[in-house]
C-alpha cells in the first residue's frame, strides 16, 4: 500500500514539475501581478484535485460519493488551467480583471463542491440509518433461522418458528423509543441460542414465548408512534 501511495505521489508531482519547468524556462521570473495570480490559482486548483479524495467520508459508499466530487474538482482544474493559461500568455498589466475572473471561477467551484458534500452527508446519514433499521429484523431473523435449523419438529421448534415469522415480518423502520425492546430481543435471542444448544425443549419454548411477547410489544409501540 505504501508503494502505491508513493507512485501516486510521483504521478501527481509530474504535472507540477513539467508545468513549472516550462513556466520558468520560457517566461523566467519577471511577470506582472496578473500572471502570478493565475499561477497561484492553477496550483490551487491542482491541489484541490489531488486532495478531493480525502474529503470523501470513508465507508462502503466512498466510491459512489467520491466520483461526483472528483468530477467537480477535475472540471474546476480544467477550466482554471485554460483560463490561467490564457492570462499567463496574454499577461495583462492590470490585475483586477484576472483576479475577479479567477475568484469567480473558484467561488463557483466552492459552491458546487460544498453543496455536493452536504448532499453526500445527508445521503450517507440516511444510508446509515437505514442499515441500523435493517439490523433488528435482519439479524434477529438470521439467528432464529439458525436455531430453527438445529431443532426437530416438536412443540419448541414450532414456537421458535412462530417467533421467526413474527420478527421476520415486523416493520423495518425503528425508533429510539423501542430501542430498549429491541435490545431485550437480542438478549433473549442469546439465551435462546444457549438453551437450544443444550436441547432443553422446555426452556426453548419459554424463551421463544418471551421473544414473541417482546416482538409484539415492540411492534405495538411502533404503531402508536406513527
Amino acid at each position: 500500500m505504501r508503494k502505491v501511495n508513493v507512485l501516486w505521489t510521483i504521478l501527481y508531482l509530474i504535472f507540477l514539475a513539467v508545468f513549472n519547468l516550462i513556466f520558468y524556462m520560457v517566461g523566467g521570473t519577471d511577470h506582472p501581478a496578473s500572471v502570478w495570480i493565475s499561477y497561484f490559482f492553477i496550483h490551487f486548483a491542482y491541489l484541490m484535485l489531488v486532495c478531493t479524495p480525502f474529503l470523501v467520508k470513508k465507508g462502503r459508499e466512498a466510491a459512489f460519493f467520491g466520483f461526483p466530487l472528483s468530477s467537480i474538482s477535475a472540471g474546476y482544474f480544467l477550466v482554471e488551467f485554460i483560463a490561467g493559461l490564457i492570462f499567463i500568455l496574454v499577461a495583462p498589466e492590470g490585475f483586477k480583471v484576472t483576479l475577479i475572473v479567477q475568484v469567480l471561477i473558484a467561488a463557483v467551484y466552492a459552491v458546487a463542491l460544498i453543496s455536493n458534500m452536504i448532499a453526500n452527508e445527508y445521503t450517507g446519514a440516511a444510508t446509515e440509518r437505514h442499515q441500523a433499521e435493517l439490523q433488528y429484523v435482519k439479524e434477529s431473523s438470521m439467528r432464529l433461522k439458525a436455531v430453527m435449523n438445529g431443532l426437530g419438529r416438536g412443540k419448541a421448534a414450532k414456537k421458535v418458528e412462530r417467533a421467526y415469522d413474527l420478527i421476520h415480518s415486523s416493520p423495518v423502520k425503528t425508533d429510539r423509543q423501542v430501542a430498549d425492546l429491541e435490545y431485550a430481543v437480542f438478549e433473549e435471542l442469546g439465551r435462546l441460542e444457549s438453551v437450544a444448544a443444550q436441547n432443553d425443549e422446555e426452556t426453548v419454548s419459554e424463551s421463544a414465548d418471551k421473544l414473541v411477547k417482546l416482538a409484539n410489544e415492540r411492534n405495538r409501540r411502533l404503531k402508536l408512534l406513527q
